[in-house]
């Protein structure tokens, strides 16, 4: 739990009328320290240590204004198992990691997250120019599927992965046709096509909605991080020594420019 102001109390920043104790971040410190990562971070003393430091207490006030968010909202953490996530580096990279942390670790912060995006979408334009712009990635190569004569299967074969003269026998060969002997790995190779794929463009319609949800859940991400950026720079203050490890105030910034 995040404490209540205390005059007495060592703080490391303030999240409305709440603090976030020098204690409480030594305790988050510990805790990752012993835990299966501790020989990936860095020495406490090195300006990489210090800036872990000022990290957690970037998620540690994270954390206090979801839930003093979801409190003003009457939100609560579910209790039907929703469990926490893996974080991804791509999560990490899209929202911030602070908030792919939080978010996947948190799960009053994924319910609180649904409530503040509930209106954000993407349109019909921009499915169909997310389309337009990948047309490499929904397109199939041909493709062949390959056995050896009288030897094992080699799968599904698409061009570039076998030798010149072999793959050049293999797609001017027809469904069910036998080609070579040709030069091959270790000397002559007969082989037989078993099945052709002419591969080509998968069609809109095939990948519209895969392209709608992965494009909503992108739009989700900044939002929320957006939102959380916004109410962070209200309701935050962090004390001398605990601010964001990019801050240029500090010797030990980091993403200089």
């Amino acid at each position: 739990m995040i404490s209540a102001v205390h005059p007495e109390a060592a703080i490391a920043a303030e999240v409305g009328e709440r603090a976030v104790t020098v204690a409480q971040v030594d305790a988050r410190e510990a805790a990752l320290r012993a835990g299966p990562l501790a020989a990936r971070l860095p020495h406490p003393h090195s300006a990489e240590g210090r800036n872990l430091r000022r990290w957690l207490v970037q998620v540690l006030v994270t954390e206090a204004l979801i839930e003093q968010e979801a409190a003003a909202r009457g939100l609560a953490a579910p209790d039907d198992g929703d469990a926490p996530t893996s974080l991804t580096l791509t999560a990490a990279l899209r929202t911030g990691g602070v908030v792919a942390a939080v978010t996947a670790s948190m799960p009053l912060a994924r319910v609180l997250r649904r409530a503040v995006t509930a209106g954000v979408g993407v349109g019909e334009r921009e499915v169909r120019a997310y389309y337009d712009r990948n047309l490499d990635r929904y397109t199939r190569p041909e493709s062949r599927h390959v056995s050896r004569v009288e030897g094992a299967s080699l799968g599904r074969v698409r061009r570039g992965e076998l030798p010149g003269p072999l793959e050049a026998a293999v797609f001017a060969a027809g469904e069910g046709e036998v080609a070579g002997p040709v030069d091959g790995p270790g000397g002559p190779w007969t082989v037989r096509v078993e099945g052709v794929d002419p591969g080509g463009r998968v069609p809109f319609e095939t990948v519209r909605e895969e392209i709608a949800a992965e494009l909503t859940a992108l739009a989700v991400e900044r939002a929320f991080a957006r939102w959380l950026e916004r109410r962070a720079a209200e309701r935050v203050r962090l004390r001398h020594g605990f601010e964001h490890p990019a801050d240029p105030q500090h010797s030990d910034a980091t993403h200089r420019h």
